[in-house]
């Protein structure tokens, strides 16, 4: 179910077009769908907020200038700049008197939606806000958003969850490329990186990375999975199942000695992280994928 409004508030403070939706059971449980969408002009400075909302907010500043609120902390914003928000907590925002704003948002949720937000404030060193160097694509979605809405069929469903994927995967994109490749953090998690790709076989790789960058394991974890979004003992391990089965269907080498050379070397753990990655045993992916295998 859609419905239009002329107006996000009350007649005078602002000038807005809005569409609010109501997803289908299975939108709802299997994929991102739209809460409300829409663009505003501010008339009169007013102080909007809310909290306890299960909902993901997506915003950007169009036009002129304001101030939003998350949890207590204020963070003034201008034309171009992006946030998203965690509706759950408290959150405010309010346009400037002198350089009212226009906005662009969409609210949305459903699988994956936390787990897209965790990721972007991780990569983004806890913030909500980015200002992106374009933030043009931000408006083409949200205008196609806008055009969906008025479409109550599954395949705008549909298209609306990929829009909202691409909107998620561009503000992630952003903030990884928005970090300074000269910044000291990023300079230092390349390097942990490197170390632990051309490591892999080793007893504890993670260890050494962490004597690499004078860390304890814990603060270097945190470090990597926010930057990354990977902790990184997963990393690790999936670097090695990679391994595996480069050799398994490449090599002719044997099972044991695939085990040792990934870095996993103990059997019984190799097999419960192989079934567990591929859905099956070492030997019969390598009856599947080999190339040598007629």
């Amino acid at each position: 179910m859609n419905s239009r409004h002329s107006l996000f508030s009350v007649e005078g403070i602002t000038d807005s077009e809005r569409f609010i939706h109501t997803p289908g059971d299975f939108v709802r449980k299997n994929l991102l769908y739209v809460q409300e969408v829409g663009k505003l002009k501010s008339l009169k400075p007013h102080c909007s907020e809310r909290e306890n909302l299960s909902s993901f907010l997506f915003i950007m500043v169009k036009e002129g200038s304001g101030v939003i609120e998350v949890m207590g902390k204020k963070t003034k914003v201008k034309a171009g700049d992006c946030a998203l928000i965690n509706c759950m907590h408290h959150y405010s925002h309010m346009s400037s008197e002198n350089e009212p704003w226009s906005l662009a948002w969409v609210h949305f949720n459903g699988r994956g939606a936390e787990e897209y937000y965790e990721l972007f404030t991780g990569m983004n060193s806890g913030s909500n806000f980015f200002t992106p160097d374009d933030s043009k694509v931000f408006d083409d979605i949200i205008e196609k958003l806008m055009n969906l809405q008025g479409d109550r069929d599954f395949l705008a469903e549909l298209q609306s969850n990929l829009l909202l994927v691409t909107l998620v995967n561009e503000m992630v994109s952003k903030v990884f490329n928005l970090m300074d490749d000269n910044d000291a953090r990023a300079l230092s998690l390349n390097s942990v990186r490197e170390y632990l790709n051309d490591n892999l076989s080793s007893e504890d790789p993670v260890e050494g990375a962490a004597s690499l960058s004078g860390l304890d394991r814990a603060s270097l974890n945190e470090l990597f999975a926010g930057y990354y979004g990977i902790s990184i003992e997963d990393y690790v391990t999936n670097r090695r199942i990679n391994m595996a089965k480069e050799m398994l269907r490449f090599t002719i080498k044997p099972v044991d000695e695939v085990i040792k050379e990934s870095g996993i070397k103990d059997v019984e753990t190799f097999n419960e992280l192989f079934l567990k990655s591929e859905g099956m045993s070492c030997s019969d992916y390598r009856k599947r994928w080999a190339q040598w295998i007629k």
